[in-house]
């Protein structure tokens, strides 16, 4: 396969089972980074994120992840990178991971589907299926990670919004902002993108409403023309923007 370019950086992605999508890469430029210190990215794959997030902001970037080729890989793309020095990548599970401070952005695009069928590739599975990374213990993770007034920004497909805001309540972690994504006009929304904070921040113990969220749609019709909310928010790093 070959790497995907952006404007300043390049993503080689044979190694990964997760390949660069769309929906990852808009969910990096929504992620609000410009005025972190410390970035943890769960969950790093190919890198794009840790990238991404580096190019948006002056931070130091953490990006774990567990498996062993992806994180080699990752690590190849950083490397190749104008950002190498401002990003770490770390072979570890995040149910082990300690740090010396907490960070005041944490981003995740984690493992999706609970209780779906897998496929024959165990990479794969282990990258889309959340058996080794459930909802619970990515919000035990993130909570205990975060700052005390910093943000998690989370990627999640619809249908799985209800059991993760469970599991993040129980971590007293609230959905303070966050958009719905929809690929055309006339289609339902198929993604979430969304913060989350500690709860005694806002003090009311509810999340934002989904219905209060702003759509993104992707394509403005369908000739598979990005629509100019897309653009808007990719110029900085699709290339033929």
């Amino acid at each position: 396969m070959k790497p995907f370019h952006l404007k300043q950086f390049s993503i080689a992605q044979d190694s990964c089972a997760m390949k660069v999508t769309l929906d990852a890469c808009l969910f990096g430029a929504l992620c609000d980074v410009k005025n972190s210190q410390r970035i943890l990215d769960i969950g790093t794959g190919t890198g794009l994120l840790a990238l991404m997030s580096a190019q948006g902001s002056t931070a130091k970037v953490d990006a774990l992840e567990l498996d062993e080729k992806a994180c080699e890989q990752a690590q190849q793309n950083i490397i190749n990178s104008q950002f190498s020095k401002r990003i770490q990548v770390i072979h570890q599970d995040i149910k082990q991971f300690s740090c010396a401070a907490p960070y005041d952005t944490i981003i995740c695009n984690p493992p999706f589907f609970s209780d779906h069928l897998k496929g024959p590739n165990a990479k794969r599975n282990q990258a889309r299926h959340n058996d080794q990374l459930s909802f619970y213990d990515l919000c035990i993770s993130m909570s205990k990670h975060l700052s005390k007034d910093g943000k998690a920004w989370v990627l999640l497909p619809c249908h799985e919004m209800a059991a993760f805001k469970i599991s993040a309540h129980a971590q007293q972690l609230y959905v303070s902002q966050g958009w719905q994504i929809k690929s055309k006009p006339d289609k339902a929304a198929h993604r979430y993108v969304f913060s989350l904070e500690h709860s005694e921040l806002n003090g009311t113990h509810k999340d934002k409403a989904i219905d209060d969220m702003e759509k993104i749609i992707i394509q403005s019709n369908d000739s598979g023309e990005y629509s100019a909310q897309f653009k808007s928010l990719l110029a900085d790093y699709y290339l033929k923007l």
